[in-house]
């Protein structure tokens, strides 16, 4: 690929060189062939013109090869990132597959280890296996079904990744104000997160939200895996807000929360195919949630933005345009 771009540069050179020379020659040769040339208005013969005109030229044609020179130049660093990142992403998935697969592996062993010791024990017709030992191997099929079904999560949220950027979308005029109450709700009457303050806020007054240009169960799903985030990251007695504005031409939701935050160092990774910050990876998940929120959101014409103090609590907002003649 660099040998063919270097030929190619080599052969624009040459050609930008070429009014230039065909200029000269022709100025050289008109010169001797014809000493009295003709005289312009503009008090240049003939061949000083032609002259003029290639070396015009060849400034022209030599500024248009640097251009696209500099533009296939940005084109392949944008290559380079893409591959970068999809590199990086494949480590992080090699390593979020090995870990589940390992413990998978060693739990699988340790219980054959245990049946081939109960067989002998049999054989040596010594009392029947204590308790614990029943227990232990109970303890062991737990964690490989737990670590199966973390795997089961993962390609399952990945197959999703990759089916929300193709699929095609039906967007049409949706009212968020109930979506928003039915997120809420759900929410809130969930046993597991009565220990958490769990707040609402739209406005009622002068008038509600405006219809929204969207995918209606898209927009569940992203609302869904920002709450599932807020409720994951925060602790004990933390708030948990979902509120939502008009912003002139759209509509702004943003779930926020008091929980553990982002390092300030991390928040631009935050989003990427299954990056976790430091401070989460000890928390249950895959580093997916954000990926399909911000790709659905692109997919609805929408803005992600997100704000954070480590520590102190996040801030994710997602901007949706209103339905036209809102």
């Amino acid at each position: 690929m660099q040998r063919k771009m270097r030929v190619k540069h080599k052969k624009e050179r040459l050609l930008v060189l070429c009014p230039a020379v065909v200029g000269i020659v022709a100025s050289v040769w008109l010169n001797k062939t014809n000493p009295d040339l003709p005289v312009m208005v503009v008090r240049l013969d003939v061949a000083s013109l032609i002259l003029l005109i290639s070396i015009i030229l060849s400034i022209r044609l030599s500024i248009h090869f640097r251009r696209a020179e500099r533009i296939q130049k940005q084109y392949e660093n944008i290559i380079e990132d893409e591959l970068t990142e999809h590199r990086q992403f494949l480590r992080r998935l090699d390593h979020e597959l090995k870990n589940p697969l390992s413990a998978i592996t060693t739990r699988i062993a340790t219980i054959n280890n245990t049946v081939s010791n109960e067989s002998s024990d049999k054989e040596l017709e010594e009392p029947e296996k204590p308790q614990n030992q029943i227990n232990e191997i109970q303890q062991m099929v737990f964690q490989i079904d737990e670590q199966t079904q973390r795997i089961k999560r993962l390609i399952s949220d990945l197959r999703k990744l990759s089916e929300l950027e193709t699929c095609t979308l039906e967007l049409t005029a949706v009212d968020p104000n109930p979506v928003l109450e039915q997120c809420y709700q759900d929410l809130k009457s969930h046993p597991a997160y009565c220990n958490k303050n769990i707040l609402l806020s739209i406005p009622n007054t002068p008038w509600v939200l405006p219809k929204i240009r969207v995918d209606e169960d898209l927009v569940y799903i992203v609302l869904q895996n920002l709450l599932d985030n807020a409720v994951k990251y925060t602790r004990e007695g933390d708030t948990i807000e979902l509120r939502a504005y008009e912003l002139h031409d759209q509509v702004v939701i943003e779930v926020a929360d008091s929980g553990i935050g982002i390092p300030v160092d991390e928040i631009a990774n935050i989003g990427n195919e299954l990056y976790r910050a430091k401070n989460a990876r000890g928390i249950p998940g895959n580093g997916l949630g954000l990926s399909i929120v911000k790709t659905i959101v692109k997919r609805l014409d929408g803005e992600f933005t997100l704000r954070s103090k480590d520590s102190a609590g996040t801030v994710v907002s997602i901007q949706l345009p209103k339905f036209g003649g809102e």
